[in-house]
């Protein structure tokens, strides 16, 4: 028996497309963001989430960037990033141990009765989550958790009748003080 042959649409390889975790420390500086975005764009990766913030240093800011594609594309685009002047560090958290957070605001249905006032509340506070506005009409919180704790969470949540919904991407940092991952500083492997 011959197998069927699969029509995949144009630019996809038959090479299995994978969530990555990629970092990336980079110097703090105009068109940073644009062209490490544009390299990923070139590259036919569909960005799940990309977030950049200060970190400790001065002058330096993280990225991290949630994609899905295949090991070989994404072995050229970590090498492309890495020849980036500004871009100082890359590393690959896939298949390293890492801690992942994500940031989500809801707005749900007011509350019935006290029952599922305490019902909603137990819910947020699952997904490390708080209160921020409680009201007549709806009920405002925050969500900080895995982006599974969050995808969870937000299919309990529309049995509260969830109204709106706002969405941070993922942060995410190699997990322990000192762990050793896959990282490299402009192209040279450290350890």
């Amino acid at each position: 028996m011959s197998a069927v042959p699969v029509t995949l649409p144009a630019g996809e390889s038959e090479a299995e497309h994978r969530r990555h975790v990629v970092t990336a420390l980079v110097v703090d500086r105009p068109g940073t963001l644009n062209r490490v975005s544009g390299l990923l764009r070139a590259r036919s990766f569909n960005i799940e989430s990309l977030t950049v913030g200060a970190t400790h240093q001065p002058g330096l800011s993280r990225m991290t960037v949630v994609l899905r594609g295949d090991e070989g594309h994404l072995r050229q685009v970590l090498a492309q990033l890495e020849r980036l002047i500004e871009v100082l560090e890359v590393s690959d958290l896939h298949a390293t141990p890492h801690v992942e957070l994500e940031l989500a605001i809801v707005e749900v249905d007011a509350p019935g009765d006290r029952a599922q006032e305490l019902a909603l509340a137990g819910v947020v506070r699952s997904a490390g989550g708080g209160m921020l506005a409680t009201g007549p009409d709806c009920w405002r919180a925050y969500l900080a958790a895995t982006p599974q704790a969050i995808d969870h969470t937000l299919e309990t949540l529309r049995r509260f009748g969830l109204r709106s919904l706002v969405r941070a991407g993922a942060v995410a940092m190699a997990a322990g003080a000192g762990s050793s991952h896959p990282s490299t500083q402009n192209g040279a492997p450290q350890a």
